[in-house]
């Protein structure tokens, strides 16, 4: 079972650019965007870090009539052309096999959506629906300008140098941006900064703890969390703590040991707010072998 985690190359918003128009007259327009569009997500990623650009993903599926009408919006416009310019651009379904794993992995429930992340993964600008063009690139053109300010933060550190707060920040910003390997280092360096506060320390464990889970690393989890879990005083964190780690086996294959860990924090958190989910993990548990 994979935990929800959980997820921004040119500053061309104007009033002018923000403007749903078609193409120039005498401007050729050979694709969406006159960009080269790849045949599949692996392709795009390919071309983008042989290229040294970024992987714009949209998704589409049957019947979404508001996916032809962002296609008719953003296609003909010079804004879309600009905005490609630094991206290597993929179409696929949401619900085709790779179209829902990336869709878990991202986030991603409806279409249209637009991805734009790096070649290795690390999220860069997430849009799931489409209100209008102008909407569109005020956000993709911020969460852009946003991404190269962090990116060039993090090209820049060295992990063995670095404070508790800024490995802290760094490392739960790469999480949320779905980059866990570069998140793994910086969290682990909190963890071993003598300076760093218990608060920091544990909040690290918390993070790193889903980073290992999420890179296949669910012995290293358990023991992260578990050592979590012994030295946390804090009930919130705790009771997070517990229900993350009721989830682990369900990545080994031990559903036996799922149900128990999750009947105990049903036992002793019997008020939580997520006390919902649990129940609905243990119903597909106990009619089927296949996790939640």
């Amino acid at each position: 079972m994979k935990l929800a985690s959980r997820f921004l190359l040119l500053a061309l918003a104007s009033a002018a650019a923000a403007q749903e128009i078609p193409p120039e007259a005498n401007r050729p327009v050979t694709s969406p965007g006159n960009a080269v569009w790849a045949a599949t997500p692996d392709e795009a990623r390919v071309r983008a870090a042989a290229e040294e650009k970024l992987v714009f993903l949209e998704f589409e599926s049957p019947e979404c009539g508001n996916c032809q009408r962002m296609d008719n919006l953003l296609y003909p416009a010079f804004d879309f052309e600009a905005l490609l310019i630094g991206m290597v651009p993929v179409k696929l379904s949401l619900e085709s096999t790779e179209g829902a794993e990336l869709g878990a992995r991202y986030g991603i429930a409806e279409t249209p959506a637009v991805l734009i992340t790096s070649p290795e993964g690390r999220l860069v600008f997430r849009m799931e629906g489409f209100q209008n063009a102008p909407d569109f690139y005020r956000h993709a053109h911020q969460d852009l300008d946003a991404y190269r300010k962090f990116a060039r933060r993090v090209e820049a550190q060295d992990i063995r140098k670095l404070s508790a707060d800024e490995a802290l920040e760094t490392g739960r910003e790469l999480y949320l941006r779905v980059d866990p390997a570069a998140a793994l280092p910086r969290l682990k360096r909190v963890i071993a900064d003598p300076k760093a506060a218990p608060g920091q320390r544990e909040e690290a464990r918390e993070i790193l703890a889903a980073v290992e889970f999420d890179l296949g690393q669910p012995k290293a989890s358990r023991q992260t969390i578990d050592r979590l879990i012994a030295t946390t005083k804090s009930p919130e964190r705790r009771e997070r703590a517990e229900l993350f780690r009721a989830q682990i086996p369900l990545a080994e294959n031990k559903p036996a040991e799922a149900i128990a860990l999750f009947r105990k924090f049903r036992k002793d958190h019997p008020t939580s707010r997520h006390i919902a989910r649990v129940d609905e993990i243990l119903e597909k548990l106990a009619h089927g072998p296949q996790s939640p």
